[in-house]
């Protein structure tokens, strides 16, 4: 609805001019986390996630960026050195990433992503309404294995079977909150673990 305004005004054609070829207009991002000035920044798509952060003013303190949440929680963790990925709908697809809500949240290196991402499991695990196996299992599963690989009690073959729940639930839930329930956990434990 922001966009409506500036179409009115301009029309459809100079609105359409902005951004890519495939993601048109500007996009509303809101920045947190460990942002120096977090907010909410209209941008043209197509600018790129270090663009942004720059607009945002880096991180608080010029602390080390040690990853972005970027979509929200049903998004995914992208390291500082792929941040140069642009903001398009096409540009974060073809990077295995999803601009989703428009959140983009910065975590310096005092951050543990381990409890960031531990929350996020059991945010989908409250969520799930129970309706559908994929996601009350899945979710439940999913919170638990995060809980013991990011406790340091997991066993070996935790984080394969975390990456197997995420097969059963991907592409077999009845609605998005299952699907995309897994995409920020999946990628958190990655960047955790490296």
């Amino acid at each position: 609805l922001v966009n409506v305004l500036d179409i009115m005004r301009e029309g459809g054609a100079a609105f359409a001019g902005i951004g890519t070829g495939t993601s048109t207009g500007t996009k509303l991002f809101c920045v947190s986390g460990c942002a120096a000035r977090p907010g909410l920044y209209e941008v043209p798509f197509g600018i790129t996630l270090r663009q942004l952060i720059e607009k945002a003013g880096g991180t608080r303190d010029g602390r080390p960026l040690q990853a972005v949440l970027l979509g929200g929680a049903a998004g995914v963790f992208i390291g500082p050195d792929e941040i140069d990925l642009p903001l398009s709908i096409e540009g974060a697809s073809a990077s295995g990433a999803t601009i989703g809500s428009g959140v983009v949240m910065l975590f310096d290196d005092r951050i543990d992503l381990r409890d960031i991402t531990l929350r996020i499991a059991s945010f989908f695990r409250h969520e799930s309404c129970g309706k559908c196996t994929p996601c009350r299992e899945g979710t439940f599963w999913m919170a638990h294995l995060t809980e013991r690989i990011a406790h340091n009690h997991a066993k070996p073959e935790d984080v394969e079977l975390l990456y197997e729940v995420a097969s059963q639930i991907r592409g077999k839930c009845l609605c998005a909150l299952g699907e995309f329930s897994i995409e920020a956990v999946a990628s958190g434990i990655e960047r955790f673990r490296g």
